[in-house]
């Protein structure tokens, strides 16, 4: 896996894999982007993708995403499963596209399923049992 900057890896793979987060714009007026960015950063390395992926902060009409682009589909599968993700069925701009609210409820389950890795252990199973 090698990590890429998101201009490059839209000049490297014009139509990728992407998996969005999206912030409330509380959220984002708050200053949470950077601290999702990060954690969703911290999933991406332990999940150990294969391919190349970007992770950006992306500011849209509808809101702001914490965006994961990936070359390899089975990993961009592997990441939306990871946070819950469903596949919005866009296909204008991106190979697949899944979201996912990247609340606060969804932060604590990422960081709750990266202190407490298991084996098959989803984030939502990691939410309904933090302890």
């Amino acid at each position: 896996m090698r990590e890429l900057s998101w201009q490059a890896m839209t000049r490297k793979y014009p139509a990728p894999y992407v998996v969005a987060g999206w912030l409330s714009p509380g959220d984002a007026a708050a200053g949470l982007g950077k601290l999702r960015r990060a954690l969703l950063e911290r999933l991406a390395r332990v999940l150990a993708l294969s391919g190349d992926y970007a992770i950006a902060e992306i500011i849209e009409r509808d809101g702001t995403y914490i965006q994961c682009g990936l070359a390899s589909a089975s990993d961009a599968a592997e990441l939306a499963d990871a946070v819950g993700a469903v596949d919005t069925g866009s296909r204008s701009a991106w190979a697949c596209h899944w979201r996912f609210r990247f609340d606060e409820a969804a932060a604590l389950a990422i960081e709750s399923a990266l202190d407490r890795p298991g084996p098959g252990k989803t984030l939502a199973q990691a939410a309904d049992n933090p302890g």
